[in-house]
């Protein structure tokens, strides 16, 4: 009897489980929610990091949630701690701005904010972060001004330092410091400067002939110039003073080129040279005499008196216009111009018009051909 009961009950608690179980499976799955949802759209760097790092974490474990919560807590701690201490900074000390004096170049101070290591500008900042230029030196007494006694040293030094010593490198880096990088109007070179390098007299303390430094043309050193030796210069000018061209004479000269000349040539002496020279300034003043009366104007004829007034009759005349006769020239101007039009000879045609009319009983046609003529046509 105990067993049957047993057995139902098991029966009974069998059923309640499997009631329990066709409940959970027909029981509506929950829909995972988008934790992004409406930031896709957002096109900024710090969206698209937040909308990264949400779907990173929604896809971990507990564990490493976990973990990756605690990361996130100790880098704001971190930063509200740098906060702080800055904050704390600019509250318990005065606000300080670093300043240097005009023409000094930043990079030569040392930034003293990053002295006290509190500069947040990294490589951004315009001053130095070399502790090693912070040490200081002697100090300056303020009864001497070290920029003379610098500039008598570099003078000093410069008066020593002779060309016959340079050499190329050397000699470009004074013309750089000595010159700078004057504006100029052309790319030549100077012709001062070139003669004072060849021969040797450039040096710290050479001024340009042509203005000093208003010089227009470069004080540089041309592309593929080399600056040749001591040696090689005093080389060039033993074989200079070897060379027999040193040794020779104009009239040693003039007499090998003499002999050089080939043909049927006339020589010179004083009486072709006088006859070659009486041709040759008729021959250039002619040319001038027809060169003027090219040139000539009515003024310069008036004044020379070549002027030929030939029309005398008008000076009977009134000097009053004659309308009369300007009216007559009109007419004629005209009446040639309308014949030259018409291609005819007006005055034959007239001819020919009057002997018809002049006949009794004959009656005579009158024809102009194309060319001009004028014929009878009976």
């Amino acid at each position: 009897m105990a067993t049957c009961e047993g057995g139902d009950m098991v029966e009974q608690l069998a059923g309640i489980v499997v009631d329990q179980g066709d409940k959970n499976a027909n029981a509506p799955k929950k829909v995972a929610v988008d934790k992004t949802f409406g930031m896709k759209n957002k096109k900024g760097g710090a969206a698209q990091r937040q909308i990264k790092q949400i779907n990173a974490t929604s896809s971990l474990n507990p564990d490493e949630k976990r973990k990756e919560a605690e990361k996130i807590a100790r880098e704001k701690e971190k930063l509200a701690a740098e906060a702080a201490k800055r904050e704390a900074a600019e509250l318990f000390k005065p606000v300080q701005i670093q300043k240097v004096p005009f023409g000094v170049d930043p990079k030569t101070v040392l930034c003293q904010f990053f002295k006290k290591g509190a500069c947040d500008k990294g490589r951004k900042c315009k001053f130095s972060h070399d502790l090693s230029q912070g040490i200081k030196g002697e100090k300056k007494s303020l009864y001497t001004d070290t920029r003379e006694l610098e500039k008598e040293q570099q003078d000093e030094e410069r008066k020593k330092d002779d060309m016959a010593d340079w050499d190329e490198e050397k000699l470009r880096d004074v013309v750089k410091s000595k010159h700078g990088n004057p504006k100029t109007t052309t790319d030549k070179v100077c012709k001062f400067f070139i003669e004072a390098v060849e021969n040797g007299k450039y040096g710290w303390f050479w001024t340009c002939p042509n203005g000093g430094d208003k010089c227009m043309y470069k004080h540089s050193l041309p592309p593929g110039f080399v600056l040749k030796t001591k040696e090689q210069r005093a080389a060039e000018k033993a074989l200079m003073d070897k060379s027999p061209l040193n040794t020779l004479t104009l009239e040693d000269f003039l007499d090998s080129e003499r002999h050089k000349l080939t043909g049927t040539l006339t020589p010179v002496n004083e009486e072709t040279f006088q006859k070659w020279k009486k041709e040759r300034m008729d021959k250039k003043a002619a040319e001038q005499e027809a060169q003027k009366m090219k040139e000539a104007t009515g003024r310069a004829l008036f004044e020379k008196g070549d002027w030929n007034d030939g029309d005398d009759s008008d000076a009977d005349d009134d000097d009053g216009w004659n309308l009369e006769t300007m009216r007559k020239e009109t007419e004629a101007a005209r009446q040639r111009k309308e014949e030259i039009r018409l291609g005819i000879n007006l005055d034959e045609a007239q001819a020919i018009t009057t002997d018809a009319s002049e006949g009794v009983g004959e009656m005579v046609d009158i024809a102009v051909e194309p060319n001009g003529n004028v014929k009878d046509d009976e």
